[in-house]
């Protein structure tokens, strides 16, 4: 077996073995309209959420994460429904979060004025 074929293989196994690891949930997710400025580790802006079915205007969250595949698209001025993977990581780097938040569809965009 050619050499770089044992390295492909190798770094496919370890990729799988990483994820094995993981916990996947997936949960319906609220945006609202504008981020705001929050601070965490350093002075940031973060998305206003909330977690279920509906949203109840006085119960947003501040979220200091990002969702992968969403933070490029997202647009001011526009409350989102999002269907999300909520993945839980049990070995996460020292300085990061134990979850990690995938887009998997927009539900609903709808202007805010």
């Amino acid at each position: 077996m050619k050499p770089s074929s044992i390295l492909v293989i190798l770094s496919i196994l370890v990729n799988f073995s990483c994820s094995s690891d993981d916990s996947v949930s997936i949960e319906s997710f609220w945006v609202d309209s504008e981020r705001v400025s929050c601070i965490g580790l350093v002075e940031q802006t973060c998305y206003r959420v909330q977690e279920g079915a509906t949203v109840d205007e006085n119960n947003w969250q501040l979220f200091y994460n990002s969702i992968l595949g969403f933070d490029e698209i997202y647009e001011q001025g526009y409350r989102y429904q999002l269907s999300i993977d909520k993945i839980k990581i049990k070995n996460p780097p020292q300085d990061g979060s134990s979850i990690r938040y995938d887009l998997v569809e927009i539900i609903s965009k709808e202007k805010v004025e």
